[in-house]
């Protein structure tokens, strides 16, 4: 056969060689099966995502000559690459800026050829929750692009437009008069993003005070006082102005890629995927030079079109799928990976490019998922992993793909029967284990932490019959200064706030992010916005000013997680809240009692094992 002959062709020692490597291994070949917007995939099979490709760069072409922004919905069930795609974009991206490179160079395109349009693409990871979601959006706008995007800005503004440039040696613009001049463009709202821009251009002394406003940090009064400004980028107008200057300057169209956005109805309910539709919609609206990819579970899509109004669905592009891998793109992938892993060693790929696994095996991995690009990237690294824990053996897997070349072909009389039934059935048995296991990556951060301790409160009050009202996002106001809290609680004639730093994980300390965050709840509590509060914290979390203002506020209950609490708290905030999530309900419902780990059922006696 020639299956057996392919393999024939790799010695003993050979095939000795490249298991050896592969269990001395660091990392085993498809080990990031699940992909994550903050790690690049390596290979890319684009066949069946290039209709979608073309759309997306259509829609690119006419945004950079209209400047309308545009919605586009891509869809796909879990695990038919939706995060990928971004990948696969991001490095479009860097191929597209290389050619816009090499055609200012030339200085000159043929009259055949279409201009390259310029575009960056962001990533907008999961949630975002309804908590503070266009400083989410601006965070990742500025991280994507880096802080030179403000240089770009401000001197096109401030130096171009506004009359910022040096009239001589001695002739330096007045800020103030250039102020004016920008406020004339941009008034109103816009004031303070104006301010910013021409403190951080011109003034050398406050550059760098202008820079962490314009970065979104939160000020002290006395800074803010000292650049002249009454409000802070975290307010979503603020928020949004600064989006628009950016978009409206940048001279390069900004995808921003919104993945998983089914995650805020899962993790905290309608009216976390309710608030952030009216965001999208603000978005789309009101901000120029933008190409939204909304990227959605297809199961999920229906119930949002319900959600959404009818002017955001009406101008909607039309939904686009992904498609699954077919038989041949599998192969391909699986390929190209094992290639990539023995040039990583050091090594000549094998003769059999399929080598640890055949061609047999990869065609019931495809029977199994249909080609589900995780699903089948799942099963081809735990049969790797199978064999290099000797688990099973390349025999073995070869048995099971002789099986079904003999199987496939009908038996004369005179042929002896052989039973390969066994092989076979245990491969199908092992494809149908692995697939049962539930694999979730969680993002733990403050907007999924903040939704998740209020969900479990949700849980735990209902459990206990308490009458309580809950809320994402509460505002109040601090002289004249609108400030935001991540929640409200309210119960017993008692309102408590909930509060969370903005780091960027739970993996170390806050820093100062935990001063402010406790700083908002010690001004809420002033101005009786709120009676207690709850803040949570990475675990470690501290620092003299932080410190002092906790121990002279009785009423901030402190919270620590790290990063393994905080994903299962997240995890379990729908089913069965975590002890950690107990202890958060308990600061409010004082009266309910120790916390008693669900109960598992123990298999009867009858049960077979």
């Amino acid at each position: 056969m020639e299956l057996i002959f392919i393999y024939s062709e790799l010695s003993d020692d050979d095939k000795e060689m490249y298991l050896d490597v592969l269990r001395e291994a660091p990392i085993l070949p498809f080990s990031n099966f699940v992909s994550r917007g903050d790690i690049p995939d390596k290979i890319d099979i684009s066949r069946p995502r290039s209709y979608i490709d073309r759309e997306v760069y259509r829609l690119v072409r006419q945004t950079s000559r209209d400047k309308s922004s545009r919605m586009l919905p891509l869809l796909g069930s879990a695990g038919t690459g939706k995060t990928h795609a971004y990948h696969s974009f991001k490095d479009k991206e860097r191929e597209n800026k290389r050619k816009i490179e090499q055609t200012v160079e030339a200085e000159e395109i043929e009259a055949s050829q279409l201009e390259p349009v310029d575009w960056t693409i962001v990533y907008v990871p999961s949630p975002p929750a309804a908590i503070r979601v266009l400083l989410h959006v601006y965070t990742c706008i500025i991280e994507e692009c880096g802080p030179e995007i403000l240089d770009i800005v401000s001197k096109k503004l401030v130096r171009e437009k506004w009359g910022g440039k040096k009239g001589g040696l001695f002739q330096k613009p007045k800020i103030d008069e250039v102020i004016q001049i920008g406020i004339r463009e941009f008034p109103g709202v816009f004031a303070d993003c104006v301010k910013a821009l021409v403190t951080y251009q011109l003034d050398k002394n406050k550059r760098g005070l202008a820079e962490r406003w314009l970065l979104g940090e939160d000020l002290q009064d006395e800074e803010l006082s000292e650049l002249g400004i009454n409000s802070v980028v975290e307010e979503d107008d603020v928020c949004l102005a600064m989006i628009k200057i950016i978009t409206e300057n940048l001279d390069r169209v900004l995808i921003l890629y919104f993945d998983e956005l089914e995650s805020p109805y899962r993790m905290h309910g309608e009216l976390a995927e309710q608030k952030l539709l009216e965001i999208l919609k603000r978005l789309y609206n009101e901000v120029k030079s933008l190409v939204i990819v909304v990227a959605v579970l297809k199961e999920i899509w229906p119930r949002i079109l319900e959600i959404a109004d009818q002017p955001l669905r009406s101008r909607m592009e039309p939904e686009q799928e992904l498609k699954p891998f077919s038989l041949n793109d599998l192969k391909i992938y699986f390929s190209k990976s094992m290639e990539v892993f023995w040039e990583d060693n050091n090594l000549n790929p094998p003769l059999y490019p399929l080598f640890p696994l055949n061609e047999k095996l990869i065609e019931m991995i495809y029977e199994k998922t249909q080609g589900n690009p995780r699903n089948s990237i799942k099963l081809c690294r735990r049969f790797i992993e199978k064999i290099v824990t000797d688990e099973m053996s390349v025999e073995e897997l070869l048995e099971a793909g002789i099986d079904m070349v003999a199987t496939a072909k009908p038996q004369t009389e005179e042929e002896e029967v052989i039973d390969f039934s066994k092989p076979r059935e245990i491969i199908k048995r092992t494809i149908e284990e692995i697939l049962a296991e539930e694999e979730y990556a969680i993002d733990v951060n403050p907007q999924s932490v903040a939704g998740a301790a209020l969900k479990c409160i949700d849980n735990v009050g209902d459990q206990k019959g308490k009458k309580f009202k809950t809320q994402m996002e509460y505002k109040f106001m601090l002289g004249k200064k609108s400030q935001t809290l991540a929640a409200l609680i309210e119960t017993g004639g008692k309102k408590w706030g909930l509060e969370i730093p903005s780091c960027k994980n739970f993996d170390r300390s806050a820093g100062v992010a935990g001063y402010y965050a406790a700083k908002r709840l010690k001004d809420a509590i002033d101005q009786k916005a709120i009676d207690s509060a709850i803040l949570i914290v990475p675990t470690g979390s501290g620092g003299a000013k932080f410190d002092m203002i906790l121990q002279n506020n009785k009423d901030i209950h402190k919270v620590e997680l790290n990063n393994e609490l905080g994903e299962n708290l997240i995890a379990n905030a729908l089913k069965s809240p975590t002890k950690e999530g107990w202890n958060i309900a308990k600061i409010i419902f004082t009266d309910i009692g120790e916390y008693v780990p669900p109960q598992v059922e123990e298999p009867s006696e009858d049960t077979e094992l």
